[in-house]
């Protein structure tokens, strides 16, 4: 029974990868791709990656760039890429290897916990666990105002 190492390092890796012939046909899509584009192996493999570039966006940037999701969200990735060379040293395409950009990871690190926040404080405000008292209105409407402004700021980040 042979090992397929090579294939296990590049499936088990947390950045995504992505191997692409020359025109631009993705030839290997790893599971972290699947999580940060949203997109299926099986449903990017033998396809144009071009789908994931906004319009006018270059697909040999270097560095970071805007990424489309399958759901239609943008992304900002930072990326690596590096040229596929057969055997006699001829480009024959390129793997790409992306993770989300800091600022992006971190807005979102930041969204999830303050929409808890946000949900827990419309329960308590609309009475579902019982009966509050006015000064307990009061600061709840407070926590709810506070957390609006800070999401509507965390949602300001490139």
């Amino acid at each position: 029974m042979s090992v397929d190492l090579p294939g296990m390092i590049v499936q088990s890796v947390g950045e995504a990868i992505v191997g692409e012939t020359l025109d631009g046909t993705v030839v290997l899509w790893n599971r972290a791709a699947e999580q940060l584009y949203g997109y299926p192996a099986a449903e990017m493999i033998g396809q144009r990656a071009d789908r994931l570039y906004p319009p006018g966006c270059p697909a040999g940037e270097a560095g970071a760039g805007e990424r489309i999701r399958r759901d239609g969200t943008r992304v900002r990735v930072c990326f690596r890429a590096a040229p596929i060379v057969d055997a006699a040293g001829a480009k024959v395409g390129v793997a790409t290897t992306s993770w989300v950009a800091q600022a992006d990871r971190l807005a979102h690190d930041l969204r999830t916990p303050l929409n808890a926040v946000l949900g827990f404080t419309e329960t308590l405000l609309m009475r579902l666990p019982g009966p509050l008292n006015d000064e307990q209105e009061h600061q709840l409407r407070l926590v709810r105002t506070s957390a609006e402004q800070l999401l509507a700021r965390i949602n300001l980040l490139p």
